[in-house]
């Protein structure tokens, strides 16, 4: 066979390709580079040797073929090097200088360190380009950053963070950034030796567009040492709790071996929404801690955080412990308060057809029962649809408090339906959950 590549689509016979049922095609006309019959390609050939058994070509073939393999032979040379522009910085293209580092040693829980950071400009490539520090950043949550500029005289400037020349380093001056490391702020736990990394923010004078920029990247070495231990729990994790929920959390507390008498209390909170008692018990000390949602905390719902505090023994010493918590309403639907779905509005449903019609809803307080009932059934402009939907409730197994709220379409609407769906408890009483009905008629 002439073309073998072509096996697989088209037999010749007579002249004319047909299929593999006999149906005759139309004449194909392979497009070739070459007029000759492309020769078998040998597995153990090179591309080269490939092409040049190839070669009775038509004119000028060659010639497409050597242009391309000529022009990267002429780019196989030295590159020539790339054109500095006005907006771009010679920097740019050398990497960031060696990063600066400043081992704090092993700091005691509770206190602070500060370090100036002293940056050589001398370091950076570009010889007498003046420069104008932005910004510095630290990945410690416990550290915080402050970039200065110190004249000869011992007297410091902020700059603002703008790529300004009166912000850049003026002859003379000292380029700084100053560390804190506080402790006060990490969970009362001892933490190994470890490293934070840091950098520098850099620009040019005369950078329009900021593709000079250099980061210079600073370390900040150093490990925390807690006077105490705090078993299970270092830090107070309350998660999702109701309006009426109540939730507790206990912790002991006890000294390390290097301060095996340390004594506890008292205890307060920086949030009304949390009670705090300590008791002896042993060598420990038992803290609990309990979270009480309030109207005081803005409009009831959403995140907060608080701050423990319990005294020690030891001087200027006490023993912090953060608290979270999300306080949600008593009454939930997941995943969200609004149920949509599509069908054909005119005629009823099945049950079959409304089976993935449902959410979840929940009453968190267990001072009523877990029952829901439907209140109203309304449209966007308060008129009752009952006789257009029917709402269902089964509860859940294995979750006694929640239940599933199916709504299935009666039929009778001609067209899109939007409107409220209201849950209760029986009798009227207690707060009721409102929820979004849409149902799009799709006939």
């Amino acid at each position: 066979m002439d073309h073998p590549h072509l096996a697989r689509r088209v037999l010749s016979k007579g002249g004319r390709p047909y299929d593999r049922r006999g149906r005759t095609q139309p004449r194909v006309r392979p497009r070739y580079l070459f007029r000759g019959a492309a020769p078998p390609r040998p597995r153990d050939a090179g591309r080269a040797a490939y092409y040049a058994t190839a070669m009775p070509c038509r004119p000028g073939a060659l010639l497409t073929l050597l242009v391309p393999l000529l022009t990267l032979a002429g780019c196989s040379d030295d590159p020539t090097p790339p054109r500095t522009g006005a907006g771009t910085a010679p920097s740019s293209q050398q990497g960031p200088p060696p990063a600066l580092s400043h081992d704090f040693g092993i700091v005691p829980h509770g206190q602070s360190r500060t370090f100036d950071y002293v940056f050589p400009l001398e370091h950076l490539p570009a010889a007498g380009q003046r420069w104008v520090p932005l910004r510095a950043h630290l990945d410690c949550s416990c550290g915080r950053t402050q970039v200065l500029l110190r004249a000869a005289d011992g007297s410091e400037r902020q700059p603002d963070g703008r790529p300004d020349p009166d912000n850049a380093v003026a002859a003379g001056e000292q380029l700084v950034v100053r560390v804190w490391l506080d402790t006060i702020t990490k969970d009362a736990v001892d933490l190994a030796h470890t490293t934070s990394r840091g950098y520098l923010v850099l620009q040019p004078v005369g950078d329009r567009d900021g593709s000079g920029r250099v980061q210079w990247p600073f370390l900040v070495l150093f490990g925390i040492d807690a006077p105490v231990e705090l078993r299970p729990f270092a830090a107070l994790e309350f998660g999702r709790v109701p309006r009426s929920g109540r939730p507790e959390l206990v912790t002991r507390l006890r000294g390390d071996a290097n301060h095996p008498g340390v004594r506890f209390g008292p205890v307060r909170s920086s949030s009304d929404d949390l009670q705090a008692s300590l008791e002896a018990d042993g060598d420990d000390t038992v803290l609990r801690v309990r979270c009480t949602p309030s109207d005081a905390s803005g409009d009831g719902f959403g995140n907060f955080a608080a701050v423990v505090q319990v005294d020690t023994s030891l001087p200027g010493y006490q023993v912090n412990l953060g608290a979270k918590w999300k306080v949600v309403p008593d009454l939930e639907a997941s995943p969200l308060a609004k149920l949509s779905f599509r069908a054909d509005l005119r005629r009823e449903q099945s049950a079959s057809e409304a089976a993935g019609q449902f959410l979840l809803v929940i009453d968190h307080d267990p001072q009523r029962t877990a029952e829901f009932v439907v209140q109203s059934l309304v449209d966007d402009r308060g008129l009752d649809h009952r006789q257009h939907f029917a709402a269902r409730l089964e509860p859940v197994p294995g979750s006694h408090r929640q239940q599933r709220l199916y709504v299935r379409s009666l039929g009778g609407l001609t067209g899109d339906f939007r409107g409220q769906l209201v849950l209760g408890k029986p009798g009227g009483q207690g707060p009721t959950l409102p929820i979004e009905l849409v149902a799009f008629h799709r006939p």
